[in-house]
């Protein structure tokens, strides 16, 4: 599968939104998710499309300041995962970044997210902390990544 990365656009949103709310016990809302890729100075919202078929099967969001990066949110719809495309998606950020000049990139990801936490240490994110009980529902600690771009 050849993938293309784009900017989210406003048709995209609804799309955006199902894989949102199929991977993510609190998802995003649709407005939400329009506010962040409303703001292209210092934000992003970048969709992962199949090219033959078109489909959305993933997307992130990143959010940016001087030389460091976070990233807010990655995700891949549900029938493409485990096919490497987290791991694709993942180099198109980090190629980003580079193309703005960013040294640093940040994540937190839910400390029960096996296969996420794989994924970015696979990748080179270190951990460099926890924040207990960060998130509420369900109740889980936030473990705190960060990659040297």
């Amino acid at each position: 599968m050849e993938i293309c990365y784009r900017p989210a656009t406003f048709e995209d949103i609804a799309s955006i939104h199902e894989i949102e709310a199929a991977s993510f016990p609190d998802p995003w809302s649709e407005n939400s998710l329009w506010a962040f890729a409303s703001d292209e100075q210092v934000r992003t919202l970048v969709v992962a499309r199949d090219q033959e078929t078109k489909d959305i099967v993933g997307y992130f969001a990143l959010q940016y300041v001087l030389d460091e990066a976070e990233i807010a949110i990655v995700a891949v719809k549900q029938q493409y995962r485990r096919q490497g495309i987290g791991r694709e998606i993942l180099q198109e950020i980090k190629c980003f970044c580079q193309g703005k000049s960013i040294a640093t990139i940040h994540l937190e990801v839910r400390s029960e997210n096996e296969a996420a936490i794989h994924l970015y240490r696979a990748f080179g994110f270190e951990e460099v902390g926890r924040r207990k009980n960060y998130y509420a529902s369900p109740k889980d600690d936030a473990i705190l990544f960060r990659l040297s771009v």
